[in-house]
């Protein structure tokens, strides 16, 4: 079933179909809310409650093919929100980064795992506006456009939270890892740190 349809029948009522739309969305949901929180409590507590308002206020959506935008605005909210409420809890628990991954394969070796926390550590020093576009765009592949409606603002302002944040990582980065290793972590989308 296209996800059009699986939207369409979530909106009726259909319990099977969000369940179904659950798997499908919650491991990039607990990425992005983890990456953006930096505690997993934190980033689980954002999930169970997006996805309690996506079942709750799903019925609202007018246009199912912009599930997408529409659901990570919501997650996007809630984890920036929580997040603030939750500001002195530290960074980072050592284990879950084996299960965040852009291009969903699992970790395997102890450098590629430690090179992945140094990302992971950098990325949180961002601020938060060019963290969540970093993490959008990298982390669940969506395009300038879908980025700038999901944070409700120009795609101009995309690009250049994306290019600050890059930036800012490549100073960061360059003195840890090369870009062969980074482009090697993060395969997929091209992940090229000095556009």
């Amino acid at each position: 079933m296209d996800r059009v349809t699986l939207i369409k029948r979530c909106q009726l009522g259909d319990r099977e179909s969000f369940e179904q739309l659950y798997r499908i969305y919650s491991k990039n949901a607990m990425g992005t809310a983890y990456l953006i929180a930096g505690h997993k409590g934190i980033a689980e507590d954002i999930v169970q409650e997006a996805f309690f308002q996506c079942y709750r206020e799903i019925k609202k959506l007018k246009e199912p093919s912009a599930f997408d935008v529409w659901f990570y605005k919501l997650l996007i909210r809630l984890a920036w929100k929580m997040s603030a409420k939750h500001q002195n809890i530290p960074f980072i628990e050592k284990g879950i980064h084996r299960d965040l991954h852009c291009d969903g394969t699992s970790g395997t070796t102890e450098d590629l795992i430690a090179n992945r926390l140094l990302i992971h550590e950098a990325i949180e020093k961002l601020s938060p506006p060019l963290k969540t576009v970093i993490i959008l765009y990298y982390f669940n592949d969506m395009t300038i456009k879908q980025i700038s409606m999901v944070l409700g603002c120009f795609q101009g302002t995309v690009k250049s939270r994306l290019h600050n944040a890059k930036k800012l990582l490549q100073k960061e980065l360059c003195e840890i890892l090369d870009e062969d290793t980074i482009k090697m972590i993060y395969r997929g989308k091209e992940c090229r740190m000095n556009d």
